[in-house]
């Protein structure tokens, strides 16, 4: 019998936030931004033997062929619920081809209802569950779905005292399977789990509350993997909160000598929580900017201290979110903010206030988003037993403009709030005025040398596209200050100016398609206006004035449609529901018409 063959396929991202696609595209032959690390430590699990695994398909980078599908026993998908939709089309192409589907990943984790068209569920940890299903799959007895619960007492990897694996054991990525040069940064992960218990994370709910770690010796061997294979640049360690555990202290001096060995080849950013700004944490702060981290992402949530206590976030109330991250800008390490709208407890006014305080402490690269309630958290099933639920969550709760449960504040306000907050925060003047707050706030950083070939690519297609456009000039000018200020910055600063384009764009075509609801209003209101002049005109000849309302009719509905299909695709969900009430009414305002002029 031959070896098993899987075909490992990651399913695309809409455009988002992080997808940053628009950016990465100012780079040459990039074509995503950061690549399927998670399937490819899955696909390292797979014993060589008895399995053979194809290169993985990454739908953000190439598309899925049927002679892929074909030539495959199983598709095999890791997927967040921000992949849904692109996940259910992997599932229904396989099934033309009558190939199976394993489903693993965050999503189906969280929802398996959701994944009910999957073949094969193997949910949690892989380092729990996959053995359990490889070998009942061997056997011919697999199971629909396999557990962390259901999966206990056949793993034959190392667990904590409470049940989860040690990291100790897992697999360096498959990095074979792809090709780093199509990414814009390459990930690996160092952690799992988090100290800290937010009502709103499902972090602690996944991972557990004990910070997991694999060994400064583990790093290496993943650092030597990822550096053999000719990639140099950025890369993110993907932790969910990279400084909590206290061994974070033993393994960044262990990357410091790795890095200087190498003539730093990487440049690092990760995830952390907000106590990496208080005094006490100055060591690490340091030690991480030696280690060539530039910039790290934290959950600042809101300014209001009442609802961060309710969300459970006290590790954000023991100093002010402004200091905390000054201390952390004036290490060297650049802030990227969440924020969050629509908290229990938020005081009117929170939009306004928050982007006061993202210009003063100079947080360029802010995700601000509605308060989406994930499955399993406590906020969840507050609001479960309050009624105040309303769907489940699709993964995506920036630049999305709706909320899934029922907030205690005004919902129009908040949503109106929302818009304007993003507006103004990738408007290009504000944008780099805040830029100027961060360069000047940001403390000493080792240089990141001179642009490469690539990065001299990229400055030469943003002068290109951005140059004449709007925002230009702004973007001239910080690029010229800062040539003369403080030039060691400059590699820097056109990558900041190369993610407002997308950051921009991704705001820009949100609020397009938001605009369009009320445009469908405004049109249906301008043809019955017109349909009763109409009327008026023909007077007692009902069946010329029928013809005519129901040519107006028409062309207002054509002209609908050839609005909504200059939107952008992502974010047509609200536009397309109001493009069909019209098209219902303005069919309905035809056949009323036309049955007048039958009777008469």
């Amino acid at each position: 019998m031959g070896r098993i063959k899987f075909l490992p396929v990651y399913p695309a991202f809409p455009e988002t936030f992080w997808s940053l696609r628009k950016a990465v595209r100012y780079l040459p032959g990039k074509k995503a931004s950061m690549p399927p690390t998670g399937l490819l430590t899955v696909a390292a699990m797979l014993p060589e033997d008895q399995f053979e695994v194809r290169r993985v398909i990454d739908l953000n980078v190439e598309p899925l062929t049927d002679r892929q599908l074909e030539e495959t026993d199983y598709v095999f998908t890791s997927t967040m619920v921000i992949q849904e939709l692109s996940h259910n089309e992997v599932i229904a192409r396989a099934h033309e081809h009558g190939k199976r589907v394993v489903a693993g990943g965050p999503f189906p984790t969280s929802f398996p209802e959701r994944n009910v068209d999957a073949d094969y569920i193997v949910a949690g940890e892989a380092e729990l569950t996959l053995a359990s299903f490889l070998e009942d799959l061997l056997n011919g007895t697999a199971q629909k779905i396999y557990t962390e619960r259901s999966a206990a007492g056949r793993t034959r990897v190392q667990l904590n005292a409470n049940g989860k694996p040690t990291l100790t054991s897992t697999p360096i990525p498959r990095w074979d399977l792809i090709d780093l040069r199509k990414y814009g940064s390459a990930a690996i992960q160092y952690s799992r789990g988090c100290p800290f218990n937010c009502d709103f994370c499902d972090i602690t709910k996944l991972f557990g509350r004990e910070p997991r770690t694999k060994t400064p010796e583990q790093m290496g061997a993943e650092f030597d993997a990822i550096f053999d294979w000719g990639y140099r640049g950025p890369l993110m360690v993907v932790d969910d909160n990279f400084i909590g555990n206290k061994n974070v202290r033993q393994l960044l001096p262990y990357l410091t000598e790795w890095q200087r060995a190498r003539g730093f080849p990487f440049k690092l950013f990760t995830e952390a929580s907000m106590n990496l700004g208080w005094d006490a944490n100055e060591d690490i702060r340091k030690a991480m900017v030696e280690a060539r981290f530039n910039s790290v992402f934290v959950g600042i949530e809101t300014d209001d201290e009442e609802s961060l206590k309710r969300m459970g976030k006290g590790q954000n109330t023991k100093m002010p979110a402004l200091e905390a991250v000054r201390n952390i800008q004036r290490s060297g390490l650049e802030v990227m903010g969440g924020f969050i709208i629509g908290c229990d407890g938020e005081k009117p006014g929170t939009a306004q206030r928050l982007y006061n305080f993202i210009q003063e402490a100079g947080i360029l690269i802010s995700m601000v988003g509605l308060l989406a309630p994930l499955k399993g958290t406590r906020l969840y099933e507050r609001l479960a037993k309050e009624g105040r639920l309303r769907e489940d969550f699709r993964g995506d709760n920036t630049h999305h403009l709706a909320f899934g449960f029922v907030p205690e504040q005004n919902e129009e306000d908040l949503l109106k709030g929302y818009k304007e907050l993003l507006r103004k925060l990738y408007d290009s003047e504000n944008y780099f005025k805040r830029a100027r707050v961060l360069r000047e706030n940001l403390g000493p950083q080792p240089p990141s040398g001179r642009l490469n070939l690539e990065g001299i690519t990229a400055f030469a297609r943003l002068l290109g596209n951005k140059t004449f456009a709007k925002g230009g000039w702004e973007m001239l000018k910080y690029l010229g200050e800062t040539m003369i200020r403080r030039p060691s910055y400059f590699p820097e600063v056109v990558a900041q100016a190369i993610k407002l384009d997308h950051f921009n764009t991704l705001t820009t075509e949100m609020l397009r398609a938001d605009a369009y609801i009320p445009h469908t209003e405004t049109l249906y209101e301008q043809f019955l206006a017109k349909a009763q002049r109409m009327r008026d005109k023909y007077g007692e000849n009902i069946r010329e004035a029928s013809k005519a309302i129901s040519q107006a009719a028409r062309r207002v509905i054509d002209k609908a449609e050839k609005r909504y299909s200059q939107l952008h695709r992502d974010f047509r969900e609200g536009a397309e529901r109001a493009l069909n009430n019209l098209r219902e009414r303005m069919n309905g305002e035809i056949e009323r018409y036309g049955a007048s002029a039958s009777s008469g």
